[in-house]
């Protein structure tokens, strides 16, 4: 009954949703949204309980100490208002944590490998002795003369 060009693809639940609608915001009060309000309205609770400590509770009068309810409220406004690449500041961190803290370091590829490291050095020692051979010279010729001493860990004949 059905062609093989107008088969029918099972709902997977994704729905894409259009961009313009994603950033329609629906203020409540004082032009904030629930989050934003809830997040100003902590910060604002934390800034005058610390406030209420410190004058109240511990007596201090110094004006210096303002600083420190306005640092306990600070990260709330962050939360509130910040919106980094359009998501919630606490959505971007828990990607931003996944992606750079808890994923594996990148690895490097190194393209030297022991031979050539131990050639470098090889060059690098004959170089201060002053015994710079030629570069299409092997090891082999140059010790002809000299007697080889038999390895350890040669097979008995």
């Amino acid at each position: 009954m059905y062609q093989d060009d107008d088969r029918i693809t099972p709902y997977d639940g994704a729905v894409e949703i259009p961009k313009e609608i994603q950033t329609i915001r629906d203020p409540i009060i004082f032009n904030l949204t629930k989050r934003e309000l809830l997040f100003v309205a902590v910060g604002i609770l934390l800034a005058a309980s610390s406030v209420w400590v410190f004058f109240k509770v511990l007596g201090v009068r110094s004006a210096g100490f303002m600083m420190i309810p306005a640092a306990v409220s600070f990260p709330f406004g962050l939360f509130a208002f910040i919106r980094p690449m359009g998501l919630n500041l606490e959505d971007w961190l828990t990607i931003w944590m996944s992606n750079n803290v808890k994923s594996a370091p990148v690895r490097k590829l190194f393209a030297k490998n022991e031979y050539e490291k131990a050639l470098e050095v090889l060059e690098i020692h004959e170089e201060k002795r002053g015994q710079k051979r030629p570069r299409g010279e092997s090891r082999k010729r140059k010790s002809k003369g000299r007697k080889r001493k038999k390895s350890v860990y040669q097979v008995r004949r």
